[in-house]
């Protein structure tokens, strides 16, 4: 079955779709979603993750362009929704150094986590602004606290590459952000 024919069958037969949709991409979904949240989270957390990604898709389907490929297009949520899911469920388990450090607003107190977040931006940015894969290396490492050995492996990179690229990509945040 295309990709054009499974959108048409979501849209004409929402059920058969998206157990079709399900059927087809559950395997693809759950390595996404476990590549960023094994380190830190069980394997129900992880399929609750990627139960979540499949109901994100189906209420974007109405605006899902037709042209655009299926399989991306999961990738692109289950990443998004994994990393949504760390920062709502869990703190970074690595010890890092503490000017490396990305802390998770309390809660509590919505006005210092409104502060916090508004400080954070421009750090935010700019780490986007590093581009793919470099961004994702530094995400991973210093958020999710994944060791250069994990990244490198999901990365399809060497270790030794994965740390010179986090160090460039530290030097070139520092000029960025002037820290």
């Amino acid at each position: 079955m295309t990709d054009k024919e499974l959108l048409n069958l979501l849209r004409s037969d929402p059920d058969t779709g998206i157990k079709q949709l399900i059927h087809r991409y559950s395997g693809f979904v759950y390595a996404v979603a476990k590549g960023s949240m094994e380190s830190v989270c069980d394997s129900s957390e992880i399929e609750d993750c990627v139960a979540d990604v499949f109901i994100r898709f189906n209420s974007s389907l109405p605006s899902f362009r037709a042209e655009a490929s299926i399989k991306t297009y999961l990738g692109v949520i289950a990443r998004n929704t994994a990393a949504n899911y760390l920062l709502k469920h869990r703190l970074p388990t690595s010890s890092m150094d503490a000017e490396d450090h990305i802390d998770i607003p309390d809660p509590s107190n919505l006005e210092d986590s409104i502060i916090n977040m508004t400080l954070k931006a421009p750090v935010i940015e700019a780490v986007k602004a590093l581009g793919h894969p470099d961004a994702d290396i530094i995400f991973r490492k210093y958020y999710l606290g994944h060791s250069s050995k994990i990244i490198a492996a999901d990365l399809n990179m060497t270790v030794a590459n994965v740390d010179s690229r986090t160090s460039r990509a530290l030097s070139k945040l520092r000029k960025t952000i002037r820290l």
